[in-house]
């Protein structure tokens, strides 16, 4: 075969961070494996770094990343020791059935990347096909436009990528990786208790003066925070998380279809279900109103976007609370 392009799942839930979106795109032959995405993969985070000079809020939601997967197979190999067989490799773990997550990369010298031409950027992305005609690469990652989807980049562009961080004394890793044939179940149970992990969360327990990260629904309340800093400036526009409210966006729509499972396995009206759904029109309105301000500087909709955000949160925090009463009177019949 000369040319051989593996398929991308179309149930990618949770993508804003390409270590999210390898996980979920390898999926195609095993989507049960999305199951515990919806059991346990829901607990927002952030740093407070940002409170004291730090420009992003490093959002993020816990063992979202594709590494944390016990479902996935893993082989890892590192370029610093195959240099010449690079290509081989991947092309091996392609034909045997594997994607191939690649990190450390220079995204300066591959063409249609986020950073291509621009700054040099260590990067990665997650390798679905090949090419031995026009030796190239099919690679799912975040383009120039900043769009995540698949396209085509040459393979001595990847490979100049690669070199590049090599002269620096930095070595570009892959892995293949594939699903297990596990058949993962959705567990009402595990989904309810984290739920309640995650509505466990609050400037006591996390306060502003502490370390470490936060986690949790007061999330909300630090990235409230973050957009005044935007506002007063002393975090600089230039400087900006673009990717802040798109991952809010994206927690939203799984924690809808979380609670339609939860209310289906047990047996609930979907009433609750209903009544969140809004909440996933107000987080794409904070992330395209950001977005816009991203695109060009507004900051008139900063204030907004803090307003909104907050009220989804007190939304969210009386819905969850109610769905867990609910859960537990109907598990005790």
């Amino acid at each position: 075969l000369t040319k051989k392009e593996r398929f991308i799942s179309k149930d990618t839930k949770v993508f804003t961070l390409p270590f999210q979106g390898s996980g979920l795109a390898v999926l195609e032959s095993n989507p049960s494996i999305c199951n515990r995405y919806l059991n346990e993969i829901l607990i927002l985070e952030c740093n407070r770094k940002f409170l004291s000079g730090f420009t992003t809020p490093d959002i993020g939601i816990v063992d979202s990343k594709w590494d944390n997967n016990p479902y996935l197979e893993r082989r890892w190999f590192s370029t610093q020791f195959i240099r010449g067989y690079i290509n081989p490799v991947i092309r091996n773990l392609l034909d045997a059935g594997y994607y191939v997550v690649f990190t450390g990369v220079d995204d300066y010298y591959m063409e249609g990347k986020s950073w291509s031409g621009k700054r040099h950027m260590p990067h990665d992305g997650l390798i679905c096909g090949y090419n031995q005609e026009d030796k190239t690469y099919c690679i799912y990652a975040y383009d120039s436009n900043w769009i995540y989807r698949k396209f085509w980049v040459k393979q001595s562009s990847f490979n100049a990528g690669i070199q590049a961080m090599a002269r620096e004394n930095e070595h570009a890793q892959i892995w293949g990786i594939k699903p297990k044939p596990d058949e993962v179940e959705f567990s009402a149970d595990i989904a309810c208790k984290k739920i309640a992990e995650y509505l466990d969360s609050d400037y006591e327990k996390y306060p502003e003066d502490g370390e470490g990260m936060v986690h949790g629904i007061v999330v909300h309340d630090y990235i409230a925070k973050y957009a005044g800093k935007l506002l007063d400036g002393s975090i600089p526009y230039e400087r900006m998380d673009w990717r802040v409210f798109r991952l809010i966006w994206e927690h939203k729509k799984v924690m809808h279809e979380r609670i339609r499972c939860i209310e289906k396995a047990l047996g609930l009206p979907a009433d609750i279900s209903e009544r969140y759904e809004p909440l996933i029109a107000e987080a794409d309105m904070m992330r395209m109103l950001y977005a816009s301000h991203f695109m060009k500087r507004r900051d008139s909709v900063l204030p907004i976007i803090q307003k909104k955000l907050l009220a989804v949160k007190e939304k969210e925090q009386a819905l969850l609370g109610e769905l867990l009463e609910k859960a537990g009177g109907a598990e005790s019949k």
